[in-house]
């Protein structure tokens, strides 16, 4: 069993203040077998708990920070807590405490990084299609800018518009609840069937709700299995965790 260090995940390259921190998990290392491979913090997907928990211990110690990671039970809704909440399910979290990481776990699904600009709260956002058609960014953005407040957001590894099939009856779903998602979809060589970019769309909810600092979004989890996983490649898998907290 080999847990990883530090300079093995990806430090997203964005600057929304001296007091944001954030860090996206990979998986490597040699903590959990197949078909987890590699370093997997995902509760719900078959893995030992025991193991699991090893993992995110392992990442709280690394981190360095007062209080554990903010884990949820993702269920691809609308619902965003506080940190520290009893009942965590839910798909995002937001803190305005330092030292208490927010945190999602994805394996194609799209995070998403959110930060005040003057350095006072942070989010992070589990963001799938049924949540992106749901609501969830829109969500957090009410929650952390109530007041119009300037925010920048980060978009983590997600699978791409390259390789997202999605059937008719997804693109409907979006369509009937606004022609701002239209952009993010193109017609794939399958008939019924499109390709679909949950980065695209998360930056036109984003620029329509007003924040205009958006970043990211250039790693895909289907293309790179070496550091990411990927439901739609691998079917059982790991899930990976993008995390951002607030120093003092």
């Amino acid at each position: 069993m080999t847990l990883p260090d530090v300079s093995q995940w990806l430090w997203p390259e964005w600057h929304p203040h001296p007091r944001v921190r954030s860090v996206v998990t990979t998986r490597l290392g040699r903590h959990s077998p197949p078909p987890w491979a590699g370093f997997n913090l995902g509760a719900n997907c078959g893995d030992e708990p025991s193991r699991v928990d090893v993992a995110r211990r392992h990442v709280h110690r690394l981190l360095q920070v007062d209080h554990p990671p903010a884990w949820l039970r993702q269920i691809h809704s609308d619902r965003v807590i506080r940190a520290g909440e009893r009942d965590n399910s839910a798909d995002g979290v937001w803190t305005d405490e330092s030292g208490w990481p927010c945190v999602v776990l994805t394996a194609d699904c799209l995070p998403v990084l959110l930060a005040r600009q003057d350095g006072s709260a942070v989010a992070a956002v589990h963001a799938g299609w049924r949540g992106l058609h749901a609501g969830i960014v829109q969500r957090a953005v009410s929650i952390l800018a109530p007041e119009g407040e300037a925010l920048s957001a980060w978009l983590g590894p997600a699978i791409s518009g390259r390789v997202y099939q999605v059937g008719e009856e997804v693109r409907r779903a979006f369509m009937d609840s606004s022609e701002l998602f239209e952009p993010a979809f193109t017609r794939d060589a399958t008939p019924g069937h499109w390709r679909f970019s949950l980065t695209h769309a998360a930056t036109l909810v984003l620029h329509q709700a007003g924040v205009e600092d958006v970043s990211g979004g250039e790693h895909c989890t289907a293309g790179d299995p070496t550091h990411f996983y990927s439901y739609r490649q691998e079917g059982q898998t790991g899930r990976f965790a993008s995390l951002v907290w607030l120093e003092p």
